[in-house]
């Protein structure tokens, strides 16, 4: 008997005999599926066929992303499926089992609360640049989120009914709309929960649209202009404290703690402006206003500027360093300040709001 409770949703763009080849498996298990031509040039006829079935196809004129895909196919549902109890996404390609998306079908219904993910062991013969991808994004992720996810790159995905609304406010019209979904997770009632299905990739994955520069570049654009941001004034920062730090030293007698304080106090003014500057402009694209953000920043600065001097102070009193060693502790301990920054500017300070003035 097929489920009526959960529909199946998938994204094709320019697909082939897979996809019709996957939904003749899929029809005796699943009564609502749903199909979105993401503006495909190729494949008109595998469509006809879907349409054959009695399987419901949502069109875009052009080619708009598999984020904007995946959010008009949960507009639809919305509107016309209110039965239904959540949602299963998946990948038109034929690299999910009919097995797998029922298990994690059955477990998004289990777990209400929840994002679903159908997980792979990257086992086995795999692409390198899917094991590879897969590695790199898993680890950038644990460090901004804290949540172990095992594949961050799975289209398998069941999305219970109470999270829909939220899935269509998250921004993003392509590759990065999913790990956008996935981060968000942080704010559910309840943590991922992960099904291990079987990894399938065919002819080497040949078939995906995934550009692993080009879209790993749009999903992580902002980290990575924020560490380039930082990477300057950390570089500005470190040369004025330690200029700072020779100049306390020869001029005063001052105890060490005290010319680490003074340097720090230099070093942060000049390096912590450009960076401000460079962030609001260029990395996180803010209107927020000039005085609102620039005040949250400045709270943001002294709050860790506190806890860098107490832990570079105190690591330097335990450790008995002097001169130079001073600089590579600093180094050291703000580092570990680093990610905590980018998430309360990019939240907090930046966060879209107040317009400027």
């Amino acid at each position: 008997m097929s489920d009526g409770k959960v529909a199946i949703l998938i994204p094709a763009y320019n697909p082939d005999a897979k996809l019709t080849a996957l939904l003749d498996e899929l029809r005796p298990l699943f009564a609502c599926i749903v199909v979105v031509n993401d503006g495909s040039t190729s494949g008109v006829e595998v469509f006809d066929g879907v349409r054959d079935r009695g399987i419901p196809v949502l069109v875009h004129e052009v080619n708009r992303g598999k984020g904007a895909a995946l959010k008009t196919g949960f507009r639809w549902i919305m509107e016309n499926r209110p039965g239904c109890e959540a949602v299963v996404t998946a990948d038109a390609d034929g690299q999910h089992r009919p097995g797998d998306i029922a298990r994690v079908a059955e477990a998004c219904r289990a777990h209400p609360k929840a994002l679903t993910l159908g997980v792979r062991a990257f086992t086995g013969k795999v692409p390198f640049r899917s094991r590879f991808g897969n590695w790199w994004t898993r680890q950038v992720f644990f460090v901004m989120t804290r949540i172990r996810v095992l594949d961050t790159q799975t289209g398998l995905r069941g999305i219970p009914a109470g999270l829909l609304p939220r899935m269509l406010e998250l921004e993003g019209d392509r590759y990065e709309y999913e790990m956008r979904m996935l981060a968000d997770a942080k704010h559910h009632d309840e943590p991922p929960v992960q099904v291990p299905i079987e990894t399938v990739y065919i002819a080497e994955n040949a078939s995906s649209h995934f550009n692993p520069l080009k879209d790993s570049v749009r999903i992580y654009g902002a980290l990575l202009k924020f560490c380039i941001s930082s990477v300057g004034s950390f570089l500005l920062d470190n040369a004025l404290f330690t200029a700072a730090l020779f100049a306390a030293k020869r001029w005063t007698d001052w105890k060490r703690a005290t010319a680490v304080l003074a340097a720090f106090i230099v070093a942060r003014a000049v390096s912590a402006t450009v960076n401000y500057i460079c962030n609001r402009k260029l990395v996180f694209k803010s209107k927020v206003s000039k005085r609102t953000s620039f005040l949250k920043y400045w709270i943001l600065v002294l709050a860790i500027m506190a806890s860098g001097y107490a832990f570079t102070a105190g690591l330097s009193r335990v450790l008995d360093a002097k001169g130079f060693a001073i600089t590579v502790i600093k180094i050291v301990v703000e580092t570990a300040l680093f990610f905590f920054s980018y998430g309360a500017q990019k939240r907090w300070i930046f966060k879209a709001g107040e317009t400027d003035r």
